[in-house]
């Protein structure tokens, strides 16, 4: 498909394919035709409030075909649509709502009552629109979509006009708001199509991340517009449910992170589970165990490929080839209108098969941070944005990522990147998840350590783990602090919170076991 914008997507698919299902969640189908018709009404709506080209609206609502209605409304009218968790709490609210000035948020009755808190202690006056009831202090919204014409043709738009605002999960500091363009979704949604070989009319998504989320909305919802997809709605991620959604409606696609992959893995019955209508599965979020893909495309058939992204880049730079060497623990080779560039601390670009931040350019890069110029000046370049990953480029292109810039332990002048000590653990038998992070050390700063899950029917033996580092890894990098944990903690996307686990170090919430 040829688009200029995401409205124009929808306006050609809702044509093409008006009876065709879109979105199935909950029991129940809404159609293209419907869909489009939904968004049209949210959005003269949003046009009776004065809300116009480029202005800001908050969508605070669970994941739901409602939200995403909610964000096509906004490409319709110009407006920028600016998802926020439903996990989030009043205090985490405000300070959005103050950086982004929005006009409007659109909100239900699970977020009303922290939407409200949050519009009472912020300095900016926000209207807040209900649906689902009616309450002090908000305009109810469901009579007035209930009303309004269900024709609300795309405006004209620019490819550089900001479509979106993802607000990034936090896993580096306080959330910022990326800016993603028409042009850079767009391309996105191109490369993301051609390199995993979708047929228009023919693909069935299932989509169990939060669609307030970049991965969630870009990758999987606007992906199916781009793409005529139907998409299978979760609106959690539940294991048994993912596996009988998939034998049920026999979906096509899938994308999540790492964990969902290991999860499934675990639960999967090839008595129960029929998986064979899946072509090829997409993890990202965080690298990727390559035993992990290993297992998992040997006990279901599914191939795993593992892509690179960020919000910062609407989605994917890179992925395995579906067709081609898939490269063991290689992040792939740049999609469509990407280009990667590993620089140095000055940005001059590193020899092959040396390490450095790795840079992305083309198309697929936003406009930066909404509201933070010092932020956006620091990681958006003329060449391409920084992502503060460190990897490296192999001769035939593949990209390897190493880890993050901001995650790397330095232990007594040595630099332990923690995804190599992961990846190592991640093959014991005994290891079902694991995270290692810094931790304070009076002699070498920091030191590592590993936070553990047992395999299922498995215990830990701390002297036998740290045996077993010591065979495999440079003394260095052998984690010298074992821990345990019931549960990691995840952001939305389903990336290990290594902030939290450090955090909980400290408040003593995790068991040592030593050996």
């Amino acid at each position: 498909m040829t688009t200029t914008s995401l409205a124009y997507c929808l306006e050609t698919a809702a044509t093409l394919l008006r009876d065709r299902p879109f979105i199935i969640s909950d029991g129940h189908t809404t159609t293209y035709g419907e869909f489009d018709e939904l968004a049209g009404r949210v959005a003269n709506v949003l046009l009776a409030h004065g809300i116009g080209h480029g202005d800001v609206v908050g969508i605070y609502l669970p994941s739901c075909p409602f939200l995403s209605a909610c964000y096509f409304a906004c490409q319709k009218i110009g407006a920028i649509a600016a998802p926020i968790s439903s996990m989030n709490r009043a205090q985490e609210v405000r300070p959005l709502i103050e950086r982004t000035q929005m006009r409007v948020m659109i909100v239900d009755t699970q977020t009303m009552d922290e939407a409200v808190r949050a519009s009472q202690a912020s300095a900016h006056d926000v209207k807040i629109l209900l649906s689902g009831g009616t309450a002090a202090d908000t305009v109810a919204l469901d009579p007035a979509i209930a009303a309004a014409d269900v024709l609300c043709p795309p405006l004209p738009m620019r490819p550089e006009d900001p479509a979106a605002l993802f607000f990034t999960s936090g896993t580096t500091g306080a959330p910022k708001g990326a800016m993603q363009t028409q042009r850079s979704i767009t391309a996105t949604l191109r490369d993301m199509a051609v390199h995993a070989g979708f047929v228009w009319d023919r693909e069935v998504f299932l989509c169990a991340l939060p669609v307030f989320n970049n991965f969630g909305a870009t990758v999987m919802v606007d992906g199916a517009v781009y793409s005529g997809a139907s998409v299978v709605m979760l609106e959690r991620w539940d294991t048994l449910k993912v596996l009988d959604a998939i034998t049920e409606h026999k979906v096509t696609f899938m994308a999540g992170a790492p964990t969902m992959f290991l999860y499934m893995l675990r639960e999967f019955d090839p008595q129960r589970h029929d998986l064979s209508s899946m072509r090829l599965a997409i993890a990202g979020g965080a690298p990727v165990a390559p035993e992990i893909m290993a297992q998992f495309e040997e006990a279901t058939g599914v191939p795993i490929l593992e892509l690179y992204g960020a919000t910062e880049v609407s989605g994917g730079a890179t992925a395995q080839p579906l067709i081609g060497v898939r490269k063991r623990g290689s992040a792939g080779v740049p999609l469509g209108s990407s280009r990667i560039a590993i620089v140095d601390d000055n940005g001059a670009p590193v020899p092959t098969g040396e390490t450095g931040e790795v840079r992305v350019s083309g198309d697929i890069v936003g406009a930066g941070y909404w509201g933070d110029k010092e932020t956006t000046a620091a990681s958006f370049t003329g060449a391409g944005w920084l992502s503060g990953d460190i990897g490296y480029l192999d001769d035939d292109g593949y990209l390897f990522i190493v880890d993050r810039k901001k995650d790397v332990i330095i232990a007594g002048g040595y630099n332990i990147y923690p995804i190599e000590v992961e990846d190592l653990l991640f093959s014991h038998p005994d290891v079902g998840v694991c995270a290692v992070i810094g931790v304070p050390d009076s002699d070498k700063g920091e030191i590592p350590a590993a936070v553990l899950i047992p395999r299922a029917g498995h215990t830990l033996d701390p002297a036998a783990l740290h045996a077993f580092c010591r065979e495999n890894l440079a003394a260095y990098k052998v984690p010298r602090r074992l821990f345990t944990v019931d549960e990691m903690p995840h952001g939305p996307t389903g990336k290990i919170l290594k902030r939290t686990l450090r955090e909980w170090l400290t408040e003593g919430h995790l068991t040592e076991i030593t050996p």
